[in-house]
């Protein structure tokens, strides 16, 4: 039952990733995947280190909620 509920989950997961705008997913990737930090990544975007961590949160709690 566990690799079902496993499976089930990564389906809601990678349901849930489209859902995010394309900057949201951007952001998620530079600071997860690729290890940039907020302050890096606001300079790519030439925003301030708030609203990308802004950004990112939102685009974490999309992935959680539904």
């Amino acid at each position: 039952m566990n690799t079902l509920e496993n499976i089930l989950g990564k389906v809601d997961m990678e349901r849930n990733y489209e859902r995010l705008t394309r900057r949201e997913r951007k952001i998620i990737s530079l600071y997860y995947l690729e290890g940039y930090k907020d302050e890096e990544i606001a300079t790519f975007y030439g925003i301030t280190q708030q609203v990308i961590n802004r950004l990112r949160r939102k685009g974490i709690n999309k992935l959680k909620i539904f």
